[in-house]
C-alpha cells in the first residue's frame, strides 16, 4: 500500500482497468491511495510546471518496491 501526497504542481493518474482511459487530476495537498496487490496505474505530470510528490509505502522489508506491469492497452501513451 502507498499514500501519495502532491506537494507541488499537478499529477494525473490513469487506472489500468479503465477502458475509457479517464484522467484523475490531483493538485497540491491532495492525496492518492495505491492499494497495491496487483493494482495497475500510471501517474503522469501532464503540465509544464514541475510536479512533486511524497510517497509513504508499507511493504515487507524484502519486497520489490516497484513492479512493472504489462500495458493494459487502454491509453494511447
Amino acid at each position: 500500500h502507498s499514500l501519495i501526497i502532491v506537494t507541488a504542481g499537478t499529477v494525473t493518474t490513469y487506472e489500468g482497468d479503465d477502458s475509457e482511459c479517464s484522467p484523475h487530476v490531483y493538485t497540491v495537498g491532495m492525496g492518492i491511495v495505491d492499494p497495491g496487490g496487483g493494482h495497475v496505474h500510471n501517474i503522469r505530470n501532464e503540465d509544464t510546471e514541475e510536479a512533486r510528490t511524497i510517497t509513504v509505502q508499507t511493504i515487507p522489508a524484502d519486497a520489490v518496491r516497484r513492479i512493472d506491469a504489462a500495458d493494459p492497452g487502454h491509453c494511447p501513451f
